[in-house]
């Protein structure tokens, strides 16, 4: 059995040529960053006892961050600005204080701290500063 290789073989019937066109490639002459994405995402979404507030992460300027707002969309607002990663949040029970996991450096040792649902007095419950062991 014989067979051909793939490809064409010349003008297509009919007398017309329809060679692929070249494929423009990326100038790889030298490195260059490229921009990040303008594109976020939301996660871990807590409610507040009530039902009409959210506390969230959203990694808007880059990094996971504790955010929180109405669940309509409206008074959208970051709570702690801290460069470590927010890793979950929960409201307490009686809707009080904000806790929250961050990761600082990425890694596995974890803090937990707590805010206030309007950003006032953030302190830290467990784990050690950024920095410590």
């Amino acid at each position: 059995m014989r067979t051909r290789p793939p490809g064409p073989r010349g003008p297509a019937p009919g007398g017309t040529d329809h060679a692929p066109r070249p494929l423009p490639l990326a100038d790889t002459s030298s490195a260059y960053d490229l921009p990040p994405p303008a594109v976020h995402g939301c996660w871990y979404p807590s409610a507040d006892p009530s039902g009409r507030r959210l506390a969230f992460v959203c990694d808007r300027a880059g990094v996971p961050q504790l955010w929180t707002g109405a669940v309509d969309g409206a008074e959208v607002r970051l709570l702690d600005a801290d460069p470590h990663p927010v890793v979950e949040v929960a409201w307490s029970p009686d809707g009080r204080w904000i806790a929250y996991t961050t990761a600082p450096g990425g890694g596995e040792l974890t803090r937990v701290l707590c805010v206030r649902p309007d950003g006032s007095d953030r302190h830290l419950l467990a784990g050690g500063e950024s920095g410590t062991s």
